[in-house]
């Protein structure tokens, strides 16, 4: 009978379990950049190594403003938790790139202009709401720790999974 009941237990808590180890997702976000101050647009992939890590690759580019353009490219894993159904939380750790460029014309004075890139660390969180069994939505703040220019970049998304 023990036995039995575990093998229920095992059935229905397989079924409750949205995001299996395996699974892959593609999304979009928009993005805004505390040291840019301007709003961007990314594109990210997932993979679920398990049911509750998930690695999470993401490319963001945020809009010129003032002469200042940024990219950058980020590889990080997320450690889920389930909240509530369809509902969960997430903190993230991990490595990213990141390149801006800047060009300044001032009347009267040569142009300015050039580019630098740096590694930097990523640490933040997020949450994410399933939609549906494949649809989700998500927000998420991270603090991107970069020599000389750390910025905190927050960010709103979605993403199908397949």
């Amino acid at each position: 009978m023990k036995k039995l009941l575990l093998l229920v237990c095992a059935a229905v808590m397989s079924l409750s379990a949205s995001a299996q180890a395996g699974d892959k997702a593609l999304g979009a976000q928009l993005v805004f950049g505390s040291e840019t101050n301007s709003l961007g647009f990314g594109v990210k992939g997932q993979y679920y190594f398990t049911d509750h890590i998930r690695g999470e690759g993401s490319f963001d580019y945020f809009f010129k403003r003032k002469g200042l353009s940024m990219w950058d490219v980020n590889a990080n894993v997320h450690y889920l938790f389930d909240v509530a159904d369809k509902f969960k939380v997430y903190p993230l750790a991990g490595l990213g790139y990141t390149n801006w460029s800047y060009k300044y014309e001032f009347e009267g004075a040569p142009v300015i202009e050039g580019s630098d890139g740096r590694l930097a660390i990523n640490l933040g969180g997020g949450a994410e709401y399933e939609l549906t069994k494949n649809l989700s939505v998500n927000a998420e703040a991270k603090y991107q720790i970069i020599s000389n220019y750390n910025q905190l970049v927050l960010g709103v998304g979605v993403a199908y999974k397949f």
